[in-house]
């Protein structure tokens, strides 16, 4: 099988964003409704499409790939992993806030690109393929952000989307809150979340577990955590399996947090490398070479990442 080289979004931090909320011109200018998010954390899957009662709502974007070894432009879906870059970002959409659409029985379904122009090589999944659907009963000002997750080919971690519902009920206005959502699909053991943090005034760093025996393909409630008065509070944080000192992943990238906002860390990538079903690629729990021909969408190790829902 020829393989290829492919450049896909990913993401180890984003800044934190404004509080206007974006609306989808497809459904008629919402301003009042339900509000949704698409994260795709999928390790080796390829680009995704997100519909909403039907209609897609997530963008497209134009990309230069290898295809059969010739460079090439295409236009396609959210993506996982882009390493043409030395910043990295999350595949997500909309990159600020929520997408709002009508509430009520609010279909959801997230599909694979098919890619403009088509691709020669194979990938992980075929372009056009239904990775997951759901009827979510929605209410006005309601949160959703909706995961696509799992492993091409797993028949104990398959692809799906997982829609977990975004709890905005703290009220104090002087702390951060964070969420801890575990996506790694082959991780041995549910993780914890530990972090450290210098608040001004302190004499040492402080290090906190606040998310425990989070399983694979769930979220934390948002837990309230200490910040500076003025300015922002830098934590760092890190995976570990549950109820141990083995580290997973790398550690993140420092987190910028700011009173009153609320912000979700992801557990993404793989614990192990992994052999897709019924084809030659192996998925690499290891960054990839400078020097490699493989394609990126081979590579995504275990790594911490976040954005700020709110």
């Amino acid at each position: 099988m020829k393989k290829t080289k492919y450049i896909f979004l990913g993401l180890l931090a984003l800044s934190a964003v404004a509080c206007k909320k974006s609306v989808i011109t497809q459904f008629g200018d919402v301003k009042t409704g339900t509000n949704l998010k698409f994260v795709q954390t999928a390790p080796g899957l390829p680009a995704v499409d997100g519909y909403v009662n039907g209609t897609k709502i997530t963008p497209s974007q134009s990309l230069s790939v290898t295809d059969n070894s010739l460079t090439t432009s295409i236009t396609t879906g959210i993506i996982y992993n882009y390493t043409g870059s030395t910043t990295t970002y999350l595949g997500l959409f909309p990159g600020s806030n929520y997408a709002v659409v009508g509430s009520g029985a609010t279909a959801i379904k997230v599909v694979t690109t098919t890619n403009v122009p088509a691709l020669a090589t194979a990938q992980t999944s075929a372009p056009g393929t239904t990775i997951g659907s759901v009827t979510q009963n929605t209410s006005d000002d309601s949160y959703y952000t909706i995961f696509t997750l799992g492993l091409p080919g797993s028949a104990t971690a398959p692809v799906g989307i997982k829609v977990i519902e975004d709890k905005f009920t703290q009220t104090d206005g002087t702390k951060a809150y964070v969420r801890f959502a575990n996506m790694i699909p082959n991780a041995t053991s549910a993780l914890d979340l530990a972090s450290t943090v210098t608040l001004t005034g302190a004499s040492a760093a402080t290090t906190t577990t606040f998310a425990t025996n989070v399983a694979y393909g769930s979220a934390s409630d948002f837990i309230a955590v200490p910040v500076n008065s003025s300015g922002l509070s830098s934590y760092t944080f890190q995976a570990y399996a549950t109820a141990t000192t083995t580290k997973v992943g790398a550690v993140s990238s420092t987190v910028s947090l700011a009173p009153g906002r609320y912000y979700t860390i992801i557990g993404r990538g793989l614990a192990a490398d992994y052999a897709v079903p019924g084809t030659t690629i192996t998925l690499k729990a290891s960054a990839r070479p400078a020097t490699s021909t493989l394609p990126e969408i081979y590579f995504a190790p275990a790594q911490l990442v976040f954005y700020t829902n709110k």
